[in-house]
């Protein structure tokens, strides 16, 4: 039984470090919350949803479908509407971004309804056992992506001209602008970025649950405490946050019930931070 609740809950977390990091990244980089994430998360999963139903894909393989979609779409929201009111600071970029989500829902809304929508693969109820631990392929290999993309995203930042670019821009825009560094253009990346790992993890997610329009919602919680426990922007702080929430939530659930979850989870959230209130890997050169 503890096994099975160690595994789930690494399984969980595995999924919930990559999603963070999306968020992570244009919290800690462009100083921008971005309260749209969840809902840009499942504008991905509808393309998978769409992709499988119309074309007969099979949902893994429309991750690059995804990632395409939402990389766009994030990179025009950055160029013609984020980067128009970055300067005027915090709060005007918060209610932009609480603006756009609305407008994504209700566009969603338009399209699919307020239905829950889903994917069912032939392979999806299948799954092996370990030393009496039972461990579903899909939720295996949702685990490996997340954990594949996480890592390619930090050797994206720490070993590319455009990733050491993108933390120069974000540890001193000025200075980053005079070495030559296109301010405006960075951030439209970064933005993407996110958007297009949100989009894939969208892709991911829907193989496990069915979504609605407003399951986004239910990320934010999740977004917030991952990309703060981690340590705003700390790509491998968001990874160790996820499978600490992961293993939270599948220890809260087994104990105390599905209901007091969130507030197992917010105990710890505030527990953690009260300790280390920079998070888990938080810096200086992030904040």
């Amino acid at each position: 039984m503890l096994g099975q609740v160690l595994v789930n809950g690494l399984l969980q977390g595995g999924f919930y470090a990559c999603i963070g990091v999306s968020f992570s990244i244009v919290f800690g980089i462009m100083k921008i919350i971005n309260l749209a994430q969840g809902t840009q998360v499942i504008l991905g999963a509808y393309i998978t949803y769409a992709a499988s139903h119309l074309l007969g894909l099979d949902p893994f393989f429309t991750l690059p479908l995804s990632i395409i979609g939402l990389f766009i779409l994030g990179y025009m929201i950055q160029k013609y509407l984020i980067n128009l009111v970055a300067k005027g600071g915090l709060i005007i970029t918060s209610l932009l971004t609480f603006g756009l989500n609305l407008i994504l829902i209700n566009i969603a809304l338009l399209i699919w309804k307020a239905d829950f929508r889903g994917t069912n693969p032939w392979y999806m109820g299948m799954s092996f056992e370990v030393a009496g631990v039972t461990i579903p392929y899909v939720r295996l290999l949702i685990f490996v992506i997340a954990i594949l993309f996480t890592i390619v995203l930090e050797l994206f930042f720490r070993k590319t001209e455009t990733g050491n670019s993108i933390r120069a821009t974000a540890l001193n825009p000025k200075a980053a602008q005079l070495m030559g560094i296109d301010i405006g253009k960075t951030y439209c990346l970064t933005f993407a970025i996110s958007s297009a790992l949100g989009g894939a993890m969208g892709t991911l997610f829907i193989l496990a649950k069915p979504i609605s329009p407003f399951t986004g919602g239910d990320f934010l919680i999740i977004l917030f405490s991952v990309a703060i426990l981690g340590g705003l922007g700390s790509i491998p702080g968001a990874l160790l946050a996820g499978i600490v929430l992961g293993m939270v939530e599948s220890f809260s659930t087994m104990f105390f019930g599905i209901a007091f979850q969130n507030v197992v989870l917010n105990l710890v959230f505030i527990l953690i931070l009260i300790f280390l209130p920079t998070g888990f890997m938080g810096k200086r050169f992030y904040g």
